[in-house]
C-alpha cells in the first residue's frame, strides 16, 4: 500500500495533485493535511483494480468532502471519481480513476 500527499493546485484548495511518496501510514497522518492511500482489489472477474481513499486532518463534513477534484497518482492525467461515501470525518471518499480502469 502507498501513501500519496496532495498539494493544493489553486487558490481554493480543491483542485489537488498526489506526489509519489515513501510515507508509512503513521507519518502521513500526523504530517499530511490531505493523503490518498492506495489498495488494490480483485474483481469476480479475476481483474485487479486500484481505489484510493482520500485522509484529511482536519475533520470534514460531507459538503467539504465532496469539494476536491483529484489528480490521478498512476496516469497524472485522470481526474479521480468518488464511488464510495466517507467512513469518518478524516477517512473520506473512496475514488477509482475511469482513465486508468479502462485500460
Amino acid at each position: 500500500m502507498a501513501n500519496y500527499p496532495l498539494s493544493k493546485m489553486n487558490k481554493e484548495g480543491t483542485l489537488l495533485r498526489p506526489q509519489h511518496s515513501y510515507y508509512s501510514d503513521e507519518y502521513a497522518e500526523s504530517m499530511c493535511d490531505l493523503f490518498l492511500s492506495d489498495s488494490i482489489v480483485e474483481d469476480e472477474h479475476g481483474k485487479l483494480h486500484k481505489y484510493y481513499r482520500l485522509h484529511t486532518k482536519q475533520d470534514h463534513n460531507m459538503e467539504m468532502a465532496f469539494a476536491y477534484d483529484i489528480h490521478c497518482p498512476d496516469c497524472q492525467s485522470g481526474m479521480l471519481k468518488q464511488i464510495a461515501r466517507p467512513l469518518s470525518y478524516n477517512e473520506l471518499g473512496l475514488y477509482r480513476c475511469p482513465v486508468c480502469d479502462k485500460k
